[in-house]
């Protein structure tokens, strides 16, 4: 910080001018993902450029940009971004002359690659118009009807959006963000689909009674994976997740016999599905609203990862607010 601001005064740029543009740290997480903070909008870390753990990564840049003027767009850091939207072309992250990989910081030069090839001379014809104009949508600050997942203005839930899908799906790294777009536009059918297969073959996995069985068990990282949201709104794949939870509960009521709604969520996973903090789970069970299904040694903090609660009575003391109250209002201590 010291040296970013020697450089402002250096070049008599005015106080935190070159902060605006940096990426600083931030105080808040994608669940459990780090994030990065730049005018007002988290990203995370996962999707930032850098030294993988060979040493190697590529910054990739477009010939056609550095050929108008030799700087290097912020944009081209982050992984989802792989084409340009200016030219609609592809960024190029290996030198054609040498193949090895493009990086300005390693290299230390932004119109040359160590070779010296100068990089503006790339010759790439190939027209992307269509990733260039999901690109803009999803880098504007600006909300889009025709695709769900750019249904909104905010960057950070369309962030929080990506990384839900990438975490869940993708086994890899894959940033292709026409596969994503193509998802989202078949939402809620697809993901209804994909847990109406775990629900019928929920009882062929089972090892114990269902009432004795973790959710995460049969639906994996179902809610733990759910996209942070940083105001009191619930993001759209919560809403969705909640509306199938609370039809799972309605069309398996409770009987001698436990069934799928007897699954044991964590506090953790109430947590989430009731838009509130550890502490108010805790006050909640201490209050005898929420039942443990196993006794808890005396002096004892429940592990927030293990499943303790009953789904059927988390779902139904949320349906209790009523569906259009964003919080739980809790007894105080």
């Amino acid at each position: 910080m010291r040296a970013i601001s020697l450089i402002e005064k250096l070049l008599d740029l005015p106080p935190t001018e070159l902060q605006k543009l940096a990426l600083l740290k931030s105080d808040r997480k994608f669940n459990d993902a780090v994030a990065v903070y730049r005018d007002g909008v988290d990203i995370p870390l996962s999707f930032i450029r850098y030294d993988g753990e060979d040493g190697k990564s590529s910054i990739p840049v477009c010939p056609h940009c550095l050929a108008e003027e030799a700087y290097i767009k912020q944009s081209w850091h982050l992984k989802w971004v792989n084409v340009c939207t200016k030219h609609n072309c592809s960024l190029i992250s290996k030198c054609p002359e040498c193949s090895s990989l493009i990086n300005y910081i390693e290299n230390e030069s932004i119109t040359h690659c160590s070779c010296g090839f100068e990089l503006s001379k790339t010759i790439v014809s190939i027209k992307y118009e269509k990733d260039a104009e999901l690109l803009k949508l999803l880098l504007s600050g600006e909300a889009s009807e025709q695709h769900l997942l750019f249904q909104t203005s905010s960057l950070h839930q369309k962030f929080s959006t990506l990384l839900w899908y990438q975490k869940r799906y993708s086994k890899q790294d894959m940033f292709c963000l026409s596969y994503v777009v193509e998802f989202f536009d078949q939402w809620p059918t697809n993901i209804y689909e994909e847990l109406d297969h775990l629900t019928v073959n929920a009882e062929i996995k089972l090892i114990d009674l269902f009432n004795r069985t973790s959710f995460n068990f049969i639906y994996r990282d179902l809610l733990t994976s759910l996209p942070y949201q940083a105001n009191d709104a619930p993001h759209f794949i919560q809403s969705t997740l909640f509306v199938y939870l609370k039809n799972l509960v309605e069309l398996n009521p409770k009987s001698k016999k436990a069934n799928v709604a007897d699954m044991l969520v964590s506090i953790s996973e109430t947590a989430l599905l009731l838009g509130t903090t550890y502490d108010q789970v805790y006050r909640l069970y201490q209050d005898g609203i929420l039942r443990s299904a196993f006794r808890a040694k005396m002096h004892q903090r429940i592990n927030p990862r293990v499943g303790i609660f009953f789904l059927r009575e988390v779902i139904e003391y949320k349906s209790s607010f009523g569906e259009r109250s964003p919080r739980m209002y809790l007894s105080v201590w």
